[in-house]
């Protein structure tokens, strides 16, 4: 944390004396970061949450679940629950047809 604080610190006092003309380049230079971490970030999350159905059931333990139905969402602004997913693949259960015996 102390290198933290000596980091910004010294930024702080390159920036003090810095033109405007600099300033305004590395302003430039700080927001350009930020959209390519931006970027990153909805990807990241893209990725994430184009997982297959039996993936996500094979792979991820409840609580992994239930942050990745948080993460991405669902329909009607609510996210999808692993409740949701359990009766859906219930459902899928009751509608296959019966093994002859």
């Amino acid at each position: 944390m102390k290198k933290t604080f000596l980091a910004a610190l010294a930024a702080l006092l390159l920036l003090a004396g810095c033109t405007m003309a600099q300033q305004a380049a590395l302003t430039a230079g700080v927001e350009q970061i930020r959209k390519i971490s931006d970027g990153k970030a909805r990807l990241i999350k893209a990725a994430t949450c184009a997982v297959e159905l039996g993936a996500y059931f094979r792979v991820y333990t409840e609580t992994e679940q239930r942050a990745f139905d948080v993460l991405c969402g669902g329909q009607w602004e609510r996210p999808v629950t692993a409740d949701d997913v359990r009766a859906l693949r219930d459902l899928v259960e009751l509608l296959r047809p019966a093994a002859p015996e």
